[in-house]
């Protein structure tokens, strides 16, 4: 893999100049470095990475011509978003579905992460030709990797996560679990995301200049740069999903290692073991730290609760933000809980055990998180 051959794919790809920042080099630099030393990608899995690396500044390379050419877009504000964040299968999904439902809401839709700039036309969310395009790919996702699905799917013109958005300043959680790449994994918890979240921002003001709302916008890694949504967006809010962490980390053991053999040679458990336990750890402990700074901006959600009753905990929420409740999003709600029911593609099954894991290994990394927030289940996750 070289850094200039994906450059030149990008390029080709967005057919505009490059990007006016160079913010972007840094993460890309490092993650090909990875690539290089650790060889662990198949033939096809280095065509689909590298590929997918040239989408991804393409797409940068867009929304930067999009602005030089728009540029009073800039001036304008995003009022009071809302940020859904927490460990990895916490019920992040289903929450930021359920929001959307709600015709008041604004999420951004899977397509228009991959291709936000030029935004859609007004009430042209889901009729946009990218939209019609990501939505043909679906089943054709659903049918090479059903159980990738049934752990995680997002529909082409559903809600999706805002790491395709800070990924395109190549510093998003998403690029360094899919692959083995252990130089950038440990960089992205400690780099400035300054830069990635202002990119986040600029994107966001291009969307809504055609399609407006109330932004609810989900990200679990939010949860590892809390600090940094205050920073760009002063008036932001958060939803924190609360869930036994031992639960959370088999799953999203689980869920990860279903989809790494699509990239790589085999599951990569070593780099799994080593590196994802702590990463997941911080998800808990830096929204633990400014929960105690900021405790009017951050309202605790429990899986438990939404599972038992999402319409109570979706209407609390509701009032919390100060937002009115209607009868358009109660119904809208409704309708999506009936046609999503939980295992609706399939049941993801998951344990500790089979990752050579368990609850006492992992306490450590908990223990305050779950001093103030005592979700674990007694029962063993074998």
């Amino acid at each position: 893999m070289r850094f200039e051959d994906i450059v030149e794919g990008a390029r080709r790809k967005a057919g505009c100049a490059d990007p006016d920042s160079d913010s972007w080099r840094e993460g890309l630099d490092i993650l090909v470095h990875d690539h290089n030393r650790q060889g662990r990608l198949t033939e096809r899995g280095l065509a689909n990475t590298q590929g997918r690396y040239e989408t991804i500044l393409a797409a940068r390379m867009q929304v930067d011509d999009y602005l030089r050419r728009n540029p009073a877009i800039l001036d304008t504000p995003v009022k009071a978003p809302v940020f859904i964040l927490g460990l990895p299968r916490t019920g992040t999904t289903m929450l930021s579905y359920m929001l959307d439902a709600d015709p008041a809401n604004r999420s951004m839709l899977r397509w228009e992460a991959y291709s936000p700039a030029p935004p859609a036309a007004p009430g042209a969310l889901k009729t946009d030709p990218r939209c019609l395009a990501e939505m043909a790919k679906d089943e054709m996702i659903q049918k090479a990797a059903p159980h990738v699905a049934a752990a995680h799917f997002e529909p082409g013109d559903g809600p999706t996560e805002c790491v395709h958005l800070v990924a395109q300043d190549f510093r998003s959680l998403m690029l360094a679990v899919t692959t083995t790449v252990p130089s950038y994994h440990d960089w992205l918890l400690f780099t400035d995301m300054a830069t990635a979240f202002e990119h986040r921002k600029r994107v966001l003001q291009i969307l809504q200049t055609t399609n407006p709302g109330r932004w609810i916008l989900k990200m679990p890694s939010d949860a590892l740069f809390i600090r940094q949504i205050f920073r760009t967006f002063p008036d932001a809010k958060v939803i924190w999903t609360h869930r036994d962490p031992f639960a959370a980390v088999g799953s999203s053991f689980g869920m990860r290692g279903g989809s790494r053999p699509m990239f790589e040679v085999d599951e990569g458990r070593d780099y799994m073991r080593q590196y994802f336990p702590l990463q997941l750890a911080l998800h808990a402990a830096r929204p633990l730290e400014l929960s105690h700074e900021r405790p009017d901006d951050i309202y605790h959600l429990y899986y438990d609760d939404m599972v038992a009753d999402p319409i109570a905990q979706a209407r609390r929420i509701h009032d919390w933000l100060g937002f009115e409740w209607t009868h358009a999003g109660e119904m809208g709600m409704r309708g999506w809980l009936t046609d999503n029911p939980q295992n609706k593609r399939g049941k993801h099954s998951y344990s500790l055990g089979e990752w050579g894991l368990s609850k006492e290994e992992l306490m450590p990394y908990f223990s305050d998180y779950l001093r103030e927030h005592p979700v674990a289940r007694k029962e063993a996750l074998v």
